[in-house]
Parts: C-alpha cells; sequence; structure tokens
C-alpha cells in the first residue's frame, strides 16, 4: 500500500470538505512578509504550517489575459508615452486652381461683373420673337415637354449665374475688409512696439552701460560724414558728365555713319551695280588689284600691325621707306575729329 505524503492527504481532505462552487476561486498569491521556506511552490510540505493554505483553482491567472496565442495582445508590449503620430491618408488626384472671377486690378472693380449690363451681356433673356412666336399644332406631346424643359433649365442658369456673382460679390467685400483690418491692425501693434520706450524693470535690473556706447538706430557716428558725402556726389557727377560726353560722341559718329546707310530702294539698286558691275575696276585683272570687299582677303592681325609699324618685316621694303606716314595720318586725324568736336 503506496503511502501518500502529508500534502496530498490535506489536499484530498480539502476537496472533501469544500463545496463546488469554490473550485472557481482564484488562487491568491502568498504574502510578500513570508520567508521563502514557507512558500508551497517550493516547499509545498510546509503549506500546513502557513496561515494561508493553497487554494485549489481552474481560472487563468490574473496578470495574464483571457484570449488565444493568436492575437497580438496575448504577449504584453510596453508602449512609449508618448502617442503614435497622426496618419494622414494620401489622397490621389490634384485638384484645379480656382480661378478669380473678379479681376485684382482697381479699374476693374468687382461691381462691373453686377451690373445690369454684364447680365445683359452674359444671360441674355429670350428676345420677343422667340416668346411671341406661334406654336406648332402638329407637335408631339413628349417634344413639346421637352422644349418646356429646356426654357425652365436655361432660366435656372441665369438666375444661378446673376445670384452667384452677387453673393460672391458680398463674401469678397467681407474678406477684404477683414484681411484689411488684421494688416492694420498688425501694422498699429508693430508701430506701437517700435516706439514705445524701455520697460521699468528692464531699465531698472539693466547693467549700467555708458550713454556714450549705447547702440543708436541710427547708426554709428561719423565724424567725416559731411566731406565723404560731398566726395561721394563730385564723384557721382564726374561720372555722370563722362557717361553724357559718351553718348554725344556716339550719336554724332552715327550721324556722320549715317551719310553712306541705304535707306532707299535706289541707293541699294545702285550699290549692287557699283559692287557687281563686270566692267568696272571692281575684281582682280591682269594689271591692278581690284577694291571690291571680296579681294581684300582677311583682316591684318595685332602681329601684323605690330610689325607693320615697328618695320620689324625684312619682305615689306616700300612699307618700310615709307616710315610713319600710315600712323601720322591716323594721328592727325583723331586730333582734327578733337579740334572739330566731331567724326571726320
Amino acid at each position: 500500500m503506496k503511502i501518500l505524503s502529508s500534502s496530498s492527504q490535506f489536499l484530498i481532505k480539502e476537496l472533501r470538505l469544500r463545496p463546488p462552487f469554490t473550485l472557481q476561486k482564484e488562487y491568491k498569491m502568498p504574502s510578500p512578509r513570508f520567508h521563502s521556506a514557507t512558500c508551497p511552490y517550493l516547499y509545498p510540505s510546509r503549506c500546513q504550517r502557513s496561515h494561508h493554505p493553497r487554494l485549489f483553482s481552474t481560472t487563468t491567472p490574473s496578470h495574464r489575459p483571457s484570449m488565444g496565442p493568436e492575437s497580438p495582445n496575448y504577449i504584453h508590449v510596453p508602449r512609449a508615452p508618448q502617442p503614435d503620430a497622426y496618419y494622414r491618408p494620401h489622397i490621389k488626384g490634384i485638384l484645379p486652381t480656382p480661378r478669380h472671377i473678379f479681376p485684382r486690378t482697381k479699374k476693374e472693380a468687382p461691381e462691373i461683373k453686377t451690373s445690369d449690363a454684364y447680365f445683359a451681356a452674359t444671360t441674355p433673356e429670350p428676345s420677343p420673337a422667340t416668346l411671341n412666336a406661334p406654336k406648332p399644332k402638329g407637335i408631339d406631346p413628349s417634344a413639346r415637354r421637352l422644349i418646356e424643359w429646356k426654357s425652365k433649365i436655361a432660366e435656372h442658369r441665369r438666375r444661378n449665374l446673376r445670384e452667384s456673382l452677387v453673393e460672391l460679390r458680398e463674401r469678397k467685400k467681407k474678406t477684404d475688409a477683414r484681411l484689411d483690418a488684421r494688416s492694420a491692425a498688425k501694422q498699429r501693434d508693430r508701430q506701437a512696439r517700435l516706439s514705445a520706450p524701455t520697460p521699468a524693470d528692464e531699465k531698472y535690473t539693466a547693467a549700467s552701460v555708458l550713454q556714450s556706447t549705447l547702440p543708436s538706430r541710427s547708426g554709428l557716428r561719423d565724424p567725416d560724414r559731411e566731406a565723404r558725402v560731398a566726395q561721394k556726389q563730385a564723384n557721382f557727377a564726374a561720372h555722370d558728365a563722362m557717361k553724357k560726353a559718351e553718348r554725344r560722341n556716339a550719336l554724332h559718329t552715327l550721324y556722320m555713319n549715317a551719310r553712306d546707310f541705304i535707306v532707299t530702294e535706289e541707293k541699294l539698286n545702285e550699290a549692287v551695280e557699283r559692287a557687281f558691275d563686270p566692267n568696272s575696276n571692281q575684281f582682280d585683272n591682269e594689271s591692278r588689284r581690284g577694291l571690291n570687299i571680296w579681294n581684300l582677303g582677311y583682316p591684318e592681325t595685332v602681329k601684323e600691325h605690330l610689325e607693320r609699324a615697328n618695320k620689324g618685316e625684312a619682305g615689306r621694303a616700300v612699307e618700310r621707306m615709307s616710315g610713319f606716314s600710315g600712323i601720322t595720318d591716323e594721328r592727325m586725324r583723331r586730333i582734327g575729329e578733337e579740334l572739330t568736336g566731331g567724326k571726320m
């Protein structure tokens, strides 16, 4: 015969004596004041000596939620104290930009689109000839109802357009007045804050600063300001005079060169005949080089100009013997232009 332990005998005795409803009673954890030696989990045989005997229970412990393992809340995951960010769903598509019904310019006020003339031009009433026209007798009743329905819808459109324009004008007036009042209030508040004196608490608690070292709203003091301003004005006047002289010289040069401009059809024909006349000496021949622009070749480079001026090229004996005649002629022409005040 198998002898049961004292804990098993105590459990059987408790089950026999307690009524059935005690089986649903939740088990209570032992108080922390008891030593681990009296804990029923570690030492079941010592539960008889404890003041809180072990109770039998078939319910789920309170620390575990009554849900299956398939639930995401089966395992408790601590959450941050900060709440989750609000997710704003993305709306597909693009809304059209609202049109400005009333013009923004001050010349065209919103009253133009709410006047009788504008209504008469945009939503004209049916003409008297259309209203007084005799109705055909042999028309189908369904067609007659369709014509009446179209006339009624047209009248609704005219009335809706006129009423909407009037209401939008009133709304625009109220909106503009509210925006103007808000802007004026902000400007007054800003001006009052700028012109307000230093508060007493800041004035009495501020550090001691000399009056000469305080920042000035008018900027730093410049002892040579008047002289510097006078010099700046003189420089500006000189620069302006130089620009005027250059502009006058350019205008006079244009006037002098305008004598050779082709401004009429007759001059154009003469220039074409003179340039492409086969009997003239415009092109090369056996005796001399032509004077046509196509016979001049490429323009002279800077190197060629310097060689001709310094007589460094040995192959041009005639030019070397001529000396500085070309340069002198150019200088004399410039001197004459300066003396006469115009191009030559």
